[in-house]
């Protein structure tokens, strides 16, 4: 695999990924995308053969509660605090339009 990745190569990836970037901005993308290859390289010259493998950088739990049984408020006390029902279904705002392809 290559260390580097080319202008074209950028491109096409934008123009597969349908993002319209202005050409200047894909300068500073293929600088900055070298520099992380570049980086990644580096990293794998690293000489790892005595680092034991970890799979958390923390070994402490993260706090959690504890699993607690409530009693349920019920149906109707449930839908009396919605904004607005119908057939028993929360009728909420649409946050999703269909785009155009």
């Amino acid at each position: 695999m290559s260390d580097t990745i080319s202008l074209s190569e950028i491109k096409k990836v934008v123009a597969l990924a349908k993002l319209s970037i202005p050409d200047i901005d894909l300068e500073h993308f293929f600088i900055e995308i070298n520099n992380i290859l570049s980086h990644f390289d580096k990293l794998n010259h690293l000489e790892l053969k005595e680092v034991s493998p970890t799979s958390h950088i923390s070994w402490s739990q993260p706090p959690t509660n504890p699993d607690e049984s409530r009693e349920w408020m019920g149906r109707e006390e449930l839908f009396s605090q919605a904004p607005a029902i119908i057939d028993q279904y929360f009728i909420v705002p649409k946050v999703v339009d269909k785009q155009e392809e």
